[in-house]
């Protein structure tokens, strides 16, 4: 039950959701946490709740799309608790929108949180654990919608290039102690519930569909094995727990090789036509072959 002791985690998002549960579920383990939220009076209930149960946590409110913000975030966690050891990069919104829907405002918004965001709150929390020279654990948190889906046009894209920014970062930080990864994560949120409407028409689109959504402590777990040094050879992964699967989202790949010599209009239809054409890449979320 202390998997987590001694380590220092800063959890955005805290405040409601599976941020919370991320954050109370590391606390029972052990960790000391740094709840963070937009919300003051949210990330305040998270914290009293944890410290209600016997664990350690502070609140920073705060909006991380801010950059100079998050690392006003990350040094608070040095103030109050004198380290850190692991982020959480939970923070995020959903605005769904058809193509002809979409706003340049919601699309903006999206990317300063989903994206700028999560780059703000990784560096400056990288800065920090380099600087102490203990490694630690940086997760962030991608979508299966990265895939593509309905509506889900400029989310998909947001977590798309959190999911490229940990696969970079990863590669960049090997050797230093200092792990990145990412979540896929499922679960009954509110967040969820603005895209309810749209589940059934996105579902006959894709392989991969839901009846129901688990409730957001069933990711918890994952997120606690990830901080804790158990995981120390997971880097530069996206980690997908649904429900009762867990498992990997691959990495981009180049499939299905034809080679020439030299590519010419009518190579390249014979290419398509002879073995590119059939070998389409699914739309959306799809389950791999190897079961």
């Amino acid at each position: 039950m202390n998997e987590l002791a001694g380590k220092v985690v800063v959890v955005t998002g805290a405040g409601g959701g599976l941020g919370e549960a991320y954050a109370r579920h590391a606390a029972s383990r052990g960790a000391a946490v740094l709840a963070n939220d937009v919300d003051p009076a949210a990330v305040a209930e998270t914290v009293e709740a944890i410290v209600a149960a016997g664990g350690r946590a502070a609140a920073c409110a705060g909006d991380i799309s801010n950059w100079s913000f998050a690392q006003t975030l990350i040094d608070a966690c040095l103030d109050t608790f004198g380290t850190i050891t692991g982020l959480v990069n939970n923070a995020g919104i959903l605005r769904p929108a058809l193509l002809q829907d979409v706003t340049e405002s919601d699309m903006r918004r999206m990317l300063e949180i989903n994206v700028l965001g999560t780059a703000a709150c990784a560096q400056a929390a990288v800065g920090r654990m380099r600087e102490i020279g203990k490694g630690g654990s940086v997760l962030n948190v991608a979508s299966g919608s990265q895939a593509g889906d309905i509506a889900l046009g400029g989310y998909g894209a947001s977590k798309g290039a959190v999911a490229s920014l940990t696969y970079s970062w990863a590669m960049e930080l090997r050797g230093s102690g200092i792990r990145m990864n990412a979540l896929s994560p499922l679960a009954e949120t509110a967040m969820a519930s603005q895209n309810a409407h749209l589940m059934s028409i996105q579902a006959a689109g894709r392989d991969v569909h839901y009846a129901s959504l688990p409730p957001a402590q069933v990711n918890a777990p994952v997120v606690s094995y990830l901080l804790s040094d158990a995981a120390a050879a997971i880097n530069g992964q996206v980690v997908r727990i649904a429900g009762r699967q867990l498992s990997y989202v691959t990495h981009p790949l180049i499939a299905f090789p034809v080679l020439e010599d030299e590519w010419t209009m009518e190579k390249v239809a014979d290419a398509f036509a002879n073995t590119l054409e059939t070998r389409q890449q699914k739309l959306g979320l799809a389950l791999s072959s190897a079961q």
